[in-house]
């Protein structure tokens, strides 16, 4: 029989995306959501909703090409009802997913979350890790999402990630170090325990070779100092980035993984996959970069897909 040990495993596909403002139609009173509701300039609608939740649920389904994705980590959610909507009334219904979601201090409401399939990960625990109040420079910013579970056998943590913006001339880098630096404390703290699958994936708003990114992870080789985590992001042969703004590609959206993580990755040779189907380019014939199609611009719809590209790893797991 040829290739007998393929018998015995299979690939499982994880996903992250900034979905852009993936806001429920209605309006929320605990939150800033007035752009994103009937009246507002924006005039998201049930129609627009629909059609988003639909292209998102398009997206994995052509990512994952037949084998769904088993883990999808999602930023700019706004509720657990935009998440049951994706879940149980797209046609990611087949996937059987579920979802973990925590609202968060963001005043416009825009939150970390994961869906997962239940026949594949077993969920044992998960929690918010809300950022202390003293690091905040400008607004309250999102929670880290920390789930642990088990996929096919395969016992993971992970954290999902959305680090603060860029906005008001980066005001926030000092705070986006100082999350990324929280962490690499909590992934070492479980690494010395001897939980050594772990995965830190989201939008980080920083480059992997930005310093908050290098040193907040250390990620950088240096004297009796080995990397806990590799960022398979920084090894895309293509050059190919997520997202762009003023003309720049930009490599925001990205997956770290501690070593015996990677051992489980397929085609180690270029782990980072960005998923750029033409149905999410910018058709726009004068953007001379690869542009996500976003949902707005500005305050004009689009009814693009999101304004940045999907990343995706595949993993080695046992047969069950």
């Amino acid at each position: 029989m040829l290739f007998p040990h393929l018998l015995k495993s299979q690939t499982e596909i994880i996903a992250f995306h900034n979905c852009e403002n993936f806001f429920y139609p209605t309006e929320d009173s605990l939150t800033n959501d007035d752009a994103f509701t009937f009246n507002s300039p924006r005039n998201w609608n049930w129609e627009r909703f629909n059609l988003k939740k639909d292209m998102l649920a398009k997206t994995y389904i052509a990512l994952s090409k037949g084998n769904l994705p088993a883990i999808i980590g999602l930023c700019e959610i706004e509720n657990t009802q935009a998440l049951n909507a994706l879940c149980n009334d797209s046609p990611l219904k087949k996937g059987n997913y579920d979802y973990i979601h925590y609202n968060s201090k963001d005043i416009r409401g825009m939150d970390v979350a994961m869906i997962y399939r239940k026949d594949k990960f077993k969920v044992i625990k998960h929690e918010n890790i809300i950022i202390d109040s003293s690091l905040i420079i400008d607004e309250p910013t999102r929670d880290i999402l920390y789930v642990n579970g088990i996929l096919n056998k395969v016992p993971l943590h992970i954290f999902v990630v959305h680090a603060p913006s860029r906005r008001n001339h980066d005001k926030n880098k000092p705070l986006r170090k100082s999350i990324f630096e929280l962490i690499y404390k909590k992934s070492k703290e479980l690494y010395d325990k001897g939980e050594k699958n772990i995965i830190v994936m989201g939008d980080f708003n920083d480059n992997p070779w930005d310093k908050t990114v290098e040193e907040g992870f250390r990620t950088m080789k240096y004297l009796n100092h080995m990397p806990l985590f590799t960022n398979l992001m920084k090894k895309d042969k293509n050059k190919r980035g997520s997202y762009t703004y003023s003309g720049q590609m930009l490599n925001f959206d990205q997956f770290l993984v501690t070593q015996e993580m990677q051992q489980k990755i397929d085609t180690i040779s270029n782990p980072s996959h960005i998923f750029i189907p033409d149905f999410m380019i910018d058709p726009n014939p004068n953007i001379s970069l690869v542009t996500p199609f976003s949902t707005y611009k500005g305050y004009k719809y689009q009814g693009g897909v999101s304004d940045h590209f999907p990343i995706f790893l595949k993993i080695i797991t046992p047969k069950d």
